[in-house]
């Protein structure tokens, strides 16, 4: 079992297309870093859930994806490498 999610089984989050928004190319699609909406596309509906899980529930999304919790607070995530330990 992998500690980072069941690549056997549908992904953790599915982007949830608004009403009257294209649907995503397949059900695994996710909106690349940095991804916005057309402009020409209606607005969502106010608290609108961009993202579901596994089994239709609205979550809070991957962090920094559009439309996520917090999206917009993290562009990278990096750890300079004196901050990294080690142990065995």
């Amino acid at each position: 079992m992998s500690l980072l999610g069941n690549p056997e089984g549908p992904p953790v989050h599915r982007f949830n297309s608004p009403p009257d928004w294209p649907e995503p190319p397949s059900g695994t699609w996710r909106p690349p870093v940095g991804w916005e909406p057309d402009p020409e596309w209606p607005d969502a509906p106010a608290g609108w859930g961009f993202w579901t899980n596994r089994n239709g529930r609205p979550v809070s999304g991957p962090i920094g994806a559009f439309g996520a919790v917090d999206a917009g607070r993290l562009e990278v995530a990096t750890a300079h490498p004196s901050l990294l330990l080690m142990h065995s």
